[in-house]
């Protein structure tokens, strides 16, 4: 009953005691008697007859309390079921003291196997209720509870993460534009980024290799577990790299507080300037100069500080360990399968690539450099063989012999050589 009703209930209870306050207890008595002849209209409880007793007992609560005596009383048991006796609440404070770690679930079907709820067994809801009430059972504390970090140097975290964007012109078609950004945990530079129109493990090793090139390796990657960071090519790139990849718990962006804070900075100063149609060139050129003019230029107010400043003083206190172009190009190499057409070719991305012939009808495996699906190279069992090249149906033509047709003659100085 909220408090409004019990108000309700407060002013018709005065109606009918308001006429006899001031008379004598003769006068009352006979107007009481009369009113508990008619029924009577009240709140919450509809239509009643009122004994004299009940209305004599409200005139003594007005007299002694003024309005607030008028109002119903909260219940005894407010609160507490009455269908949950004290035989049954005492075998449930039992269960609750013997076995503290038991969850309410596990307390119920105990209680309920044994026959001690009830009969009528009281509702799971009912034994919640009584458990929360006298707090019988421990409250479990929060999981996902988490302290502030910063690690002391630049290149000791990476944390990466992908941003869905604005529409834009990509490939003669309208398609949005994803971004992929790698933003170091001590200095809050972004050390990589790229806006494209996929989410996949192809942009991220770009990005990710570009950074590498750029600011050297890091020492650890936290990503979440979206198909590109769960990718074995990428796990496998970090191994050979020597860095050392960590994923979030499933659901848990307040992880990433850094790099999701930086989305939001990225969402209120930098999408919000965008013009309204761009090609998704336009997008990387325009987010370049804005990091450059803005984001790592201006006082960062985690840091307290600029992250270009923050980064290059760091820099010079820590060695950055780098790998050159050629080590980075074979650990971000993309590897695909394929198998071997009759005529010793495969197809790959609507081209036709020569195979030698030994491997006609085998599957083989093909690797290329992420940034350029071109440079194709045949590996057999981790091995490198020879990089292949695209047909050349008229070279092939010239050089092609049936293998019936007969030994070419020379006639050279004069003298038949066969």
């Amino acid at each position: 009953m909220n408090q409004e009703t019990r108000e309700q209930i407060a002013l018709a209870r005065y109606k009918l005691i308001s006429p006899v306050l001031a008379e004598p207890g003769r006068v009352q008595n006979e107007y009481f008697r009369g009113q508990a002849e008619k029924e009577h209209e009240l709140p919450h409880y509809g239509c009643r007859r009122l004994s004299v007793s009940t209305l004599k007992l409200w005139l003594r609560r007005y007299r002694e309390k003024g309005f607030e005596g008028l109002k119903p009383r909260a219940r005894a048991d407010q609160g507490r079921p009455r269908r949950l006796g004290e035989a049954c609440l005492a075998a449930i404070r039992g269960k609750c003291k013997a076995y503290p770690r038991w969850s309410a679930q596990m307390l119920y079907e105990d209680l309920l196997a044994s026959d001690q709820l009830g009969d009528p067994p009281v509702c799971y809801n009912t034994l919640l209720r009584a458990i929360a009430r006298e707090g019988l059972l421990p409250k479990a504390g929060r999981r996902d509870v988490r302290k502030r970090f910063e690690h002391e140097e630049v290149n000791e975290l990476w944390v990466g993460d992908f941003l869905h964007g604005p529409t834009v012109m990509a490939h003669n078609r309208l398609a949005k534009a994803i971004l992929c950004a790698l933003i170091d945990d001590h200095s809050r530079m972004v050390v990589g980024y790229q806006f494209s129109v996929h989410e996949t493990v192809s942009v991220l090793v770009e990005v990710l290799k570009e950074a590498f090139s750029t600011y050297g390796l890091s020492q650890r990657l936290y990503v979440d577990n979206g198909s590109a960071f769960s990718s074995d090519l990428l796990v496998k790139s970090c191994a050979q790299a020597g860095v050392s990849l960590i994923h979030s718990k499933p659901y848990d962006s307040p992880s990433r507080g850094k790099i999701e804070r930086f989305f939001r900075t990225v969402r209120e100063r930098f999408f919000s300037g965008l013009r309204a149609s761009l090609t998704l060139e336009e997008l990387n050129e325009a987010f370049s100069a804005w990091l450059r003019e803005d984001y790592h230029y201006k006082v960062h107010t985690g840091i307290e500080q600029r992250p270009i400043d923050r980064y290059q003083a760091s820099v010079t206190r820590v060695s950055i360990r780098r790998l050159s172009k050629a080590e980075l190009d074979e650990i971000f190499l993309m590897r695909h399968e394929r198998i071997v057409a009759n005529d010793a070719t495969i197809s790959f991305k609507g081209r036709i690539y020569e195979v030698p012939g030994a491997y006609i009808r085998q599957r083989i495996e093909i690797r290329h450099p992420v940034d350029d699906a071109g440079a194709l190279t045949l590996y057999d069992n981790g091995a490198r063989i020879a990089r292949l090249k695209l047909v050349d149906v008229r070279e092939n033509a010239r050089t092609f012999r049936p293998a019936n047709a007969p030994t070419p003659v020379s006639y050279s100085r004069g003298k038949v050589q066969r």
